[in-house]
Protein backbone atom coordinates (compact mmCIF):
# COMPACT_ATOMS: atom_id res chain seq x y z
CA UNK A 1 0.00 0.00 0.00
CA UNK A 2 1.06 3.68 -0.49
CA UNK A 3 2.28 6.00 2.38
CA UNK A 4 -0.12 8.81 3.51
CA UNK A 5 1.89 11.52 1.69
CA UNK A 6 2.04 9.57 -1.54
CA UNK A 7 -1.63 8.72 -1.26
CA UNK A 8 -2.54 12.35 -0.81
CA UNK A 9 -0.41 13.40 -3.81
CA UNK A 10 -1.96 10.71 -5.94
CA UNK A 11 -5.50 11.82 -5.01
CA UNK A 12 -4.63 15.44 -5.76
CA UNK A 13 -3.28 14.57 -9.23
CA UNK A 14 -6.28 12.43 -10.05
CA UNK A 15 -8.70 15.19 -8.95
CA UNK A 16 -6.79 17.79 -10.96
CA UNK A 17 -6.89 15.62 -14.02
CA UNK A 18 -10.63 15.14 -13.59
CA UNK A 19 -11.23 18.94 -13.26
CA UNK A 20 -9.22 19.89 -16.36
CA UNK A 21 -11.92 21.04 -18.86
CA UNK A 22 -9.60 21.35 -21.88
CA UNK A 23 -8.27 17.83 -21.54
CA UNK A 24 -9.67 15.29 -23.95
CA UNK A 25 -10.80 11.91 -22.73
CA UNK A 26 -7.76 10.33 -24.33
CA UNK A 27 -5.51 12.81 -22.47
CA UNK A 28 -7.21 12.08 -19.15
CA UNK A 29 -6.83 8.32 -19.66
CA UNK A 30 -3.17 8.74 -20.65
CA UNK A 31 -2.47 10.97 -17.65
CA UNK A 32 -4.19 8.58 -15.29
CA UNK A 33 -2.30 5.60 -16.71
CA UNK A 34 1.02 7.48 -16.51
CA UNK A 35 0.28 8.37 -12.87
CA UNK A 36 -0.48 4.77 -12.04
CA UNK A 37 2.70 3.56 -13.77
CA UNK A 38 4.84 6.11 -11.94
CA UNK A 39 3.45 5.51 -8.47
CA UNK A 40 2.51 1.88 -8.52
CA UNK A 41 4.85 -0.78 -7.20
CA UNK A 42 6.66 -2.60 -10.06
CA UNK A 43 6.28 -6.40 -10.26
CA UNK A 44 9.01 -8.46 -8.72
CA UNK A 45 11.61 -9.82 -11.22
CA UNK A 46 11.74 -13.52 -11.79
CA UNK A 47 14.43 -15.43 -10.06
CA UNK A 48 17.70 -15.50 -12.00
CA UNK A 49 18.08 -19.17 -11.14
CA UNK A 50 15.31 -20.10 -13.58
CA UNK A 51 16.91 -21.17 -16.89
CA UNK A 52 16.16 -18.86 -19.80
CA UNK A 53 14.69 -20.39 -22.92
CA UNK A 54 17.22 -20.94 -25.71
CA UNK A 55 16.67 -18.96 -28.86
CA UNK A 56 17.65 -20.56 -32.15
CA UNK A 57 18.95 -17.64 -34.17
CA UNK A 58 18.71 -19.69 -37.36
CA UNK A 59 14.95 -19.92 -36.87
CA UNK A 60 14.29 -16.39 -35.65
CA UNK A 61 11.53 -14.71 -37.58
CA UNK A 62 9.78 -18.00 -38.33
CA UNK A 63 6.35 -18.75 -37.08
CA UNK A 64 6.60 -19.87 -33.48
CA UNK A 65 8.93 -17.10 -32.20
CA UNK A 66 12.13 -19.10 -32.43
CA UNK A 67 10.66 -22.28 -31.09
CA UNK A 68 11.38 -25.55 -32.88
CA UNK A 69 9.05 -25.74 -35.82
CA UNK A 70 7.16 -28.84 -36.70
CA UNK A 71 7.64 -30.80 -39.94
CA UNK A 72 4.15 -29.93 -41.14
CA UNK A 73 4.21 -28.98 -44.86
CA UNK A 74 7.58 -30.64 -45.59
CA UNK A 75 8.22 -33.61 -47.94
CA UNK A 76 11.04 -35.90 -46.82
CA UNK A 77 12.51 -33.01 -44.87
CA UNK A 78 12.55 -30.59 -47.84
CA UNK A 79 10.41 -27.57 -48.38
CA UNK A 80 7.89 -28.01 -51.24
CA UNK A 81 9.26 -24.94 -53.00
CA UNK A 82 12.78 -26.42 -52.98
CA UNK A 83 11.46 -29.62 -54.53
CA UNK A 84 9.51 -27.68 -57.13
CA UNK A 85 12.55 -25.56 -57.99
CA UNK A 86 14.78 -28.63 -58.33
CA UNK A 87 12.31 -30.41 -60.59
CA UNK A 88 11.97 -27.26 -62.68
CA UNK A 89 15.75 -27.03 -63.11
CA UNK A 90 15.97 -30.71 -64.04
CA UNK A 91 13.19 -30.36 -66.58
CA UNK A 92 14.75 -27.24 -68.05
CA UNK A 93 18.14 -28.97 -68.31
CA UNK A 94 16.57 -31.94 -70.06
CA UNK A 95 14.73 -29.74 -72.55
CA UNK A 96 17.71 -27.49 -73.24
CA UNK A 97 20.61 -30.00 -73.21
CA UNK A 98 19.74 -33.69 -73.01
CA UNK A 99 16.81 -33.82 -75.43
CA UNK A 100 18.55 -31.77 -78.17
CA UNK A 101 21.63 -34.03 -77.86
CA UNK A 102 19.60 -37.21 -78.32
CA UNK A 103 17.74 -35.67 -81.24
CA UNK A 104 21.04 -34.67 -82.86
CA UNK A 105 22.52 -38.12 -82.26
CA UNK A 106 19.47 -39.85 -83.75
CA UNK A 107 19.69 -37.60 -86.79
CA UNK A 108 23.39 -38.38 -87.29
CA UNK A 109 22.83 -42.12 -86.93
CA UNK A 110 19.89 -41.97 -89.34
CA UNK A 111 21.99 -40.10 -91.91
CA UNK A 112 24.79 -42.65 -91.57
CA UNK A 113 22.40 -45.55 -92.06
CA UNK A 114 20.90 -43.82 -95.07
CA UNK A 115 24.35 -43.24 -96.60
CA UNK A 116 25.26 -46.86 -95.92
CA UNK A 117 22.12 -48.11 -97.65
CA UNK A 118 22.85 -45.91 -100.66
CA UNK A 119 26.41 -47.22 -100.91
CA UNK A 120 25.21 -50.81 -100.58
CA UNK A 121 22.58 -50.19 -103.26
CA UNK A 122 25.17 -48.66 -105.57
CA UNK A 123 27.51 -51.63 -105.05
CA UNK A 124 24.80 -54.17 -105.91
CA UNK A 125 23.21 -54.97 -109.24
CA UNK A 126 19.52 -54.54 -109.91
CA UNK A 127 17.26 -57.52 -110.51
CA UNK A 128 16.91 -56.54 -114.16
CA UNK A 129 20.69 -56.53 -114.58
CA UNK A 130 21.04 -59.93 -112.93
CA UNK A 131 18.26 -61.45 -115.01
CA UNK A 132 19.75 -60.16 -118.26
CA UNK A 133 23.33 -61.35 -117.58
CA UNK A 134 24.26 -64.44 -119.71
CA UNK A 135 25.41 -66.75 -116.90
CA UNK A 136 24.43 -69.84 -118.89
CA UNK A 137 27.01 -68.98 -121.56
CA UNK A 138 29.89 -68.93 -119.09
CA UNK A 139 32.27 -71.82 -118.44
CA UNK A 140 32.48 -72.35 -114.68
CA UNK A 141 34.93 -74.74 -113.01
CA UNK A 142 34.78 -75.30 -109.26
CA UNK A 143 38.14 -75.80 -107.53
CA UNK A 144 37.88 -77.92 -104.39
CA UNK A 145 40.21 -79.59 -101.93
CA UNK A 146 41.13 -79.52 -98.27
CA UNK A 147 42.34 -76.29 -96.66
CA UNK A 148 45.96 -75.80 -97.68
CA UNK A 149 45.78 -78.11 -100.70
CA UNK A 150 46.98 -75.38 -103.08
CA UNK A 151 43.70 -74.35 -104.66
CA UNK A 152 44.57 -70.64 -104.80
CA UNK A 153 48.19 -71.10 -105.91
CA UNK A 154 47.31 -73.39 -108.83
CA UNK A 155 44.28 -71.30 -109.81
CA UNK A 156 46.50 -68.24 -110.32
CA UNK A 157 48.67 -70.21 -112.75
CA UNK A 158 45.64 -71.55 -114.61
CA UNK A 159 44.46 -67.96 -115.08
CA UNK A 160 47.64 -67.14 -117.00
CA UNK A 161 47.50 -70.26 -119.15
CA UNK A 162 43.80 -70.46 -119.95
CA UNK A 163 42.38 -66.96 -119.60
CA UNK A 164 40.24 -67.68 -116.56
CA UNK A 165 38.97 -65.09 -114.10
CA UNK A 166 39.84 -66.47 -110.69
CA UNK A 167 37.21 -65.97 -108.00
CA UNK A 168 38.14 -67.10 -104.50
CA UNK A 169 35.09 -67.48 -102.29
CA UNK A 170 37.27 -67.01 -99.20
CA UNK A 171 38.92 -63.86 -100.55
CA UNK A 172 35.54 -62.38 -101.51
CA UNK A 173 34.18 -63.06 -98.03
CA UNK A 174 37.22 -61.53 -96.32
CA UNK A 175 37.02 -58.46 -98.56
CA UNK A 176 33.31 -58.08 -97.80
CA UNK A 177 34.05 -58.42 -94.10
CA UNK A 178 36.47 -55.46 -94.25
CA UNK A 179 34.23 -53.28 -96.42
CA UNK A 180 32.95 -50.37 -94.31
CA UNK A 181 29.43 -50.37 -95.76
CA UNK A 182 29.02 -54.14 -95.60
CA UNK A 183 25.78 -55.43 -94.14
CA UNK A 184 27.36 -58.80 -93.29
CA UNK A 185 30.86 -57.92 -92.05
CA UNK A 186 30.41 -59.03 -88.44
CA UNK A 187 28.49 -62.13 -89.43
CA UNK A 188 31.17 -63.21 -91.91
CA UNK A 189 33.93 -62.58 -89.35
CA UNK A 190 32.18 -64.86 -86.86
CA UNK A 191 31.77 -67.73 -89.34
CA UNK A 192 35.37 -67.51 -90.56
CA UNK A 193 36.76 -67.36 -87.03
CA UNK A 194 34.75 -70.42 -85.99
CA UNK A 195 35.61 -72.36 -89.16
CA UNK A 196 31.93 -72.53 -90.13
CA UNK A 197 30.26 -72.22 -93.53
CA UNK A 198 28.94 -68.74 -94.27
CA UNK A 199 25.24 -68.77 -95.31
CA UNK A 200 25.08 -69.57 -99.02
CA UNK A 201 22.91 -66.53 -99.83
CA UNK A 202 25.83 -64.26 -98.93
CA UNK A 203 28.53 -66.27 -100.71
CA UNK A 204 26.51 -66.82 -103.87
CA UNK A 205 25.56 -63.14 -104.00
CA UNK A 206 29.24 -62.17 -103.83
CA UNK A 207 30.22 -64.68 -106.53
CA UNK A 208 27.39 -63.60 -108.81
CA UNK A 209 28.33 -59.93 -108.49
CA UNK A 210 32.00 -60.76 -109.09
CA UNK A 211 31.11 -62.60 -112.29
CA UNK A 212 29.05 -59.63 -113.45
CA UNK A 213 32.05 -57.38 -112.81
CA UNK A 214 33.75 -59.22 -115.71
CA UNK A 215 31.17 -59.26 -118.51
CA UNK A 216 33.93 -59.63 -121.12
CA UNK A 217 35.12 -62.96 -119.70
CA UNK A 218 33.46 -66.32 -120.39
CA UNK A 219 35.64 -68.57 -118.14
CA UNK A 220 35.62 -68.58 -114.36
CA UNK A 221 37.58 -70.58 -111.82
CA UNK A 222 35.72 -70.52 -108.50
CA UNK A 223 37.85 -71.95 -105.71
CA UNK A 224 36.74 -72.88 -102.22
CA UNK A 225 33.14 -73.23 -103.37
CA UNK A 226 30.71 -74.95 -102.96
CA UNK A 227 31.38 -75.94 -99.37
CA UNK A 228 28.32 -78.17 -99.06
CA UNK A 229 25.54 -79.69 -101.18
CA UNK A 230 23.12 -76.89 -100.29
CA UNK A 231 25.48 -74.29 -101.74
CA UNK A 232 26.05 -76.39 -104.86
CA UNK A 233 22.35 -76.76 -105.58
CA UNK A 234 21.59 -73.09 -104.80
CA UNK A 235 24.34 -71.88 -107.15
CA UNK A 236 23.18 -74.06 -110.02
CA UNK A 237 19.56 -73.06 -109.47
CA UNK A 238 20.19 -69.30 -109.29
CA UNK A 239 23.39 -68.69 -111.31
CA UNK A 240 24.53 -71.49 -113.64
CA UNK A 241 25.79 -75.06 -113.71
CA UNK A 242 29.45 -75.93 -113.32
CA UNK A 243 31.09 -77.83 -116.20
CA UNK A 244 33.69 -79.54 -114.01
CA UNK A 245 35.12 -79.78 -110.49
CA UNK A 246 38.92 -79.61 -110.20
CA UNK A 247 39.74 -81.57 -107.04
CA UNK A 248 43.18 -81.22 -105.42
CA UNK A 249 43.61 -84.40 -103.39
CA UNK A 250 46.00 -84.13 -100.42
CA UNK A 251 46.55 -86.16 -97.20
CA UNK A 252 45.42 -84.49 -93.97
CA UNK A 253 48.91 -84.57 -92.38
CA UNK A 254 50.35 -82.65 -95.34
CA UNK A 255 47.50 -80.13 -95.17
CA UNK A 256 48.13 -79.50 -91.48
CA UNK A 257 51.83 -78.90 -92.00
CA UNK A 258 51.19 -76.48 -94.86
CA UNK A 259 48.62 -74.47 -92.92
CA UNK A 260 50.81 -74.10 -89.83
CA UNK A 261 53.70 -72.88 -91.97
CA UNK A 262 51.42 -70.49 -93.85
CA UNK A 263 50.04 -69.11 -90.61
CA UNK A 264 53.44 -67.71 -89.69
CA UNK A 265 53.22 -65.08 -92.43
CA UNK A 266 49.66 -65.06 -93.83
CA UNK A 267 48.07 -62.95 -91.08
CA UNK A 268 44.79 -64.82 -91.59
CA UNK A 269 42.60 -65.25 -88.52
CA UNK A 270 41.79 -68.86 -89.45
CA UNK A 271 45.40 -70.05 -89.82
CA UNK A 272 45.73 -71.24 -86.22
CA UNK A 273 45.49 -74.71 -84.74
CA UNK A 274 42.00 -74.23 -83.27
CA UNK A 275 40.48 -72.87 -86.49
CA UNK A 276 42.36 -75.46 -88.58
CA UNK A 277 40.79 -78.33 -86.63
CA UNK A 278 37.33 -76.82 -87.13
CA UNK A 279 38.00 -76.31 -90.85
CA UNK A 280 39.08 -79.94 -91.22
CA UNK A 281 35.87 -81.10 -89.55
CA UNK A 282 33.81 -78.88 -91.85
CA UNK A 283 35.68 -80.08 -94.92
CA UNK A 284 35.30 -83.81 -94.22
CA UNK A 285 31.70 -83.53 -92.99
CA UNK A 286 30.32 -81.05 -95.55
CA UNK A 287 32.68 -80.38 -98.48
CA UNK A 288 33.86 -83.91 -99.23
CA UNK A 289 30.29 -85.10 -99.91
CA UNK A 290 30.07 -82.40 -102.62
CA UNK A 291 33.08 -83.91 -104.40
CA UNK A 292 31.58 -87.38 -104.11
CA UNK A 293 28.25 -86.16 -105.53
CA UNK A 294 29.89 -84.51 -108.57
CA UNK A 295 32.12 -87.55 -109.02
CA UNK A 296 29.04 -89.71 -109.50
CA UNK A 297 28.04 -87.43 -112.38
CA UNK A 298 31.50 -87.79 -113.94
CA UNK A 299 32.35 -84.11 -113.41
CA UNK A 300 35.40 -84.43 -111.12
CA UNK A 301 38.99 -83.95 -112.31
CA UNK A 302 41.33 -85.27 -109.62
CA UNK A 303 44.80 -83.78 -109.25
CA UNK A 304 47.17 -85.41 -106.76
CA UNK A 305 49.10 -83.00 -104.54
CA UNK A 306 51.90 -85.52 -103.94
CA UNK A 307 55.18 -84.29 -105.38
CA UNK A 308 56.67 -80.86 -106.07
CA UNK A 309 54.61 -77.77 -106.80
CA UNK A 310 55.69 -77.88 -110.45
CA UNK A 311 54.62 -81.51 -110.79
CA UNK A 312 51.25 -80.76 -109.23
CA UNK A 313 50.59 -77.86 -111.57
CA UNK A 314 51.76 -79.75 -114.64
CA UNK A 315 49.20 -82.43 -113.83
CA UNK A 316 46.48 -79.80 -113.38
CA UNK A 317 47.45 -78.08 -116.63
CA UNK A 318 47.18 -81.31 -118.58
CA UNK A 319 43.78 -82.08 -117.10
CA UNK A 320 42.35 -78.62 -117.87
CA UNK A 321 43.69 -78.74 -121.44
CA UNK A 322 41.81 -81.97 -121.95
CA UNK A 323 38.68 -80.35 -120.44
CA UNK A 324 38.61 -77.61 -123.09
CA UNK A 325 39.18 -80.14 -125.81
CA UNK A 326 36.16 -82.07 -124.55
CA UNK A 327 34.15 -78.81 -124.53
CA UNK A 328 35.28 -78.04 -128.07
CA UNK A 329 37.19 -74.99 -126.97
CA UNK A 330 40.81 -73.92 -127.38
CA UNK A 331 42.92 -72.57 -124.52
CA UNK A 332 43.00 -68.78 -124.54
CA UNK A 333 46.18 -67.57 -122.87
CA UNK A 334 45.93 -64.04 -121.48
CA UNK A 335 47.61 -61.51 -123.79
CA UNK A 336 49.33 -58.34 -122.65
Amino acid sequence: MFSPARSALLRSLQARAARAPAATPAFRVSLANATIRLYSTPPAEESSDKPKPKVDQLKMGQKGGGKKSSSTGLFFGFHPFAIFASLTLLGTGYLMIVKPFFEWNDKVQSERKSDKKKQVAQAAYTKEQVDSFPFDKKTVVFVLGGPGSGKGTNSEKLVDDFGFVHLSAGDLLRAEQKREVSQYGELIAHYIREGLIVPHEITIGLLRNAMMDHPECDRFLIDGFPRNLVQAKAFEDTVCKAQKVLYFECPEAVLLERLLNRGKTSGRTDDNIESIKKRFNTYFNDSKPVIDAYDKDGKVITVSCQGSMDDVYKNAQTQVTQLFKDLGQEPKPRTA
